[in-house]
């Protein structure tokens, strides 16, 4: 598992760096000279989740919540409506595991929002590797956006952001406890305070404490 995080990481890493460093050759170097101990963090990130997964399964807690106990858990936002209600699922991958899912999108005039919660603890080696490049800190910024990790004041939530610079777009990803990946999407409203006042509205240390 560590040899298989540690191979995923370095791609990760690679992909995001190239990216960063493309029209920055004096960079590239330097850059690619961190990429071991970037990968090696992210490594170190994951077995703490992978810890804290652990304990849950000790405790006998080894599924996700059903997708209904998920909707309970979706935000309400001020000034918008949702004429559809929330949607959910449950899948289950053979050698991957199980995860539940519940969303809803928001409307007000043009603006729109959509916001997801997915439990992976029943897939939670699926997850580790990704879910810990969202603890790392790491952050960009060209002309179309910028994008790094925000302190939500919580313990035991990360949160990455993606404000878009020539569009009214912004993005929030949001680990709570190891266990949760919610995500919020604008489009219409990329004020970074928008997304972040509609994750703090959310039950968040509740999930974070699951």
């Amino acid at each position: 598992m560590k040899s298989f995080l540690f191979s995923f990481c370095c791609l990760m890493a690679i992909a995001f760096y190239s990216c960063k460093n493309k029209s920055d050759e004096p960079g590239t170097l330097e850059s690619l000279s961190k990429l071991k101990d970037i990968s090696e963090n992210i490594v170190k990130e994951a077995e703490k989740s992978t810890s804290r997964w652990e304990e849950r399964k000790a405790k006998g807690d080894t599924l996700a919540m059903t997708y209904k106990d998920l909707q309970a858990y979706l935000p309400e936002i001020s000034g918008y409506t949702s004429e559809q209600g929330p949607k959910g699922s449950q899948m289950n991958t053979p050698g991957l595991g199980s995860w539940s899912q519940g969303e809803q999108e928001y409307t007000n005039g043009e603006k729109r929002v959509e916001a997801s919660i997915m439990d992976y603890n029943a897939a939670h080696q699926a997850f580790a590797g990704l879910t810990a490049m969202y603890g790392l800190g790491m952050s960009m910024e060209d002309d179309e956006k910028r994008q790094g990790p925000v302190d939500m004041g919580i313990k035991g939530v990360g949160a990455y952001e993606t404000i878009y610079k020539k569009e009214k777009r912004s993005e929030l990803t949001l680990i709570v406890g190891d266990r949760f990946i919610i995500s919020l999407k604008s489009e219409g409203e990329n004020d970074e305070s928008f997304l972040r006042s509609v994750a703090k509205s959310m039950k968040l240390e509740e999930l974070a404490n699951k």
